[in-house]
């Protein structure tokens, strides 16, 4: 079966850790921050270990500002415009840049998708963060963006691409703003159905 879009999302620094109140994906740690259970499945809130998590962080959570949900935005959009920076083939058919976290519905794509998202965050980090890249940071004045890893749905037929289309505009529209607000978002092309069926 072929793939027919890809929903990722990935939260900023420090919004949704381990243990979160709204359920989470990460391991669960018990009071003395002993491993009890691997993460990649869907997990129920666990005051332990929230507090565990929230122990670890080096530095405040993160929170995009309006400027900042610009910049991560123009440097999406340079993945699918701008000759120098494309990914061939890479095409976005929905976004949301929120406060707390992105949510991408992604055409296939020929490059692994760890890879994608990986050039995605870091170089929309530098962004937020306001360094040109030819700069070398100071260590001292790096603030993370974002949180390791991110989240990953295939996507298989039509019904589920345009559900998760509608889940992410309605993402824009809470906001005020258009549902397609980001002109380099295509509409999700119709297949036609496969013939002899």
């Amino acid at each position: 079966m072929n793939t027919r879009g890809i929903h990722v999302i990935w939260s900023t620094y420090g919004t949704w850790l381990p243990g979160d109140p709204r359920g989470h994906w990460s391991p669960l740690f018990d009071f003395y921050g002993r491993l009890v259970r691997e993460g990649h499945q869907l997990n129920l809130p666990d005051p332990a270990t929230h507090r565990y998590a929230s122990g670890l962080m080096k530095r405040p959570e993160k929170l995009l500002t309006e400027d900042d949900q610009d910049a991560v935005a123009s440097i999406f959009r340079l993945f699918v415009t701008q000759s120098s920076w494309q990914i061939p083939g890479l095409v976005i058919y929905a976004a949301a840049i929120e406060r707390t976290h992105v949510h991408l519905l992604l055409g296939p794509i020929s490059m692994d998708i760890d890879e994608l998202v990986g050039r995605m965050k870091s170089s929309s980090s530098s962004a937020v963060a306001g360094f040109t890249f030819l700069e070398e940071p100071d260590k001292d004045q790096v603030r993370r963006t974002w949180t390791r890893g991110f989240w990953k749905v295939f996507l298989f037929d039509d019904d589920a691409m345009k559900s998760v289309q509608k889940y992410i505009e309605a993402h824009n529209t809470r906001r005020g703003y258009s549902a397609s607000r980001f002109l380099w978002a295509r509409p999700i092309p119709d297949v036609p159905p496969h013939a002899g069926g």
